[in-house]
């Protein structure tokens, strides 16, 4: 069994391994950033600055991943909690608005959820 964390964005419910989440932020204080692309959402101020990624939408919390060496954020609109996930009920995509950052779906309290992929997300920046 793999442990996601839980969130929505955009009105869809999506799930990423806790493996790869450090914490939660509010969005608030977003510094947008010159010149970056579409994907970008800004930088959090903190320690450390934290550079946010909007690919999913918009929202008002901020997930905060890493991966190796590499903190980024995601920004959504809520986290919603833990759930256990069966890698074997994961399904592939075969279609979808965000098959480049979505890797499967899966059941995820009962209702059907995008799981999110820590590695497409983080070539994102």
């Amino acid at each position: 069994m793999i442990t996601m964390v839980t969130f929505t964005c955009a009105g869809e419910a999506y799930c990423i391994p806790v493996e790869c989440t450090r914490g939660v932020r509010m969005s608030a204080g977003i510094r947008a950033v010159p010149g970056a692309g579409a994907d970008i959402a800004g930088v959090l101020p903190g320690e450390p600055a934290v550079t946010v990624l909007s690919v999913l939408g918009g929202g008002t919390h901020v997930l905060i991943l890493e991966l190796a060496d590499l903190t980024f954020g995601l920004l959504v609109g809520t986290v919603t909690g833990l759930c256990l996930v069966d890698p074997g009920e994961i399904r592939a995509v075969v279609s979808a608005a965000h098959s480049t950052v979505v890797s499967g779906t899966v059941q995820a309290g009962g209702a059907l959820a995008f799981v999110a992929d820590p590695r497409a997300l983080a070539a994102r920046l």
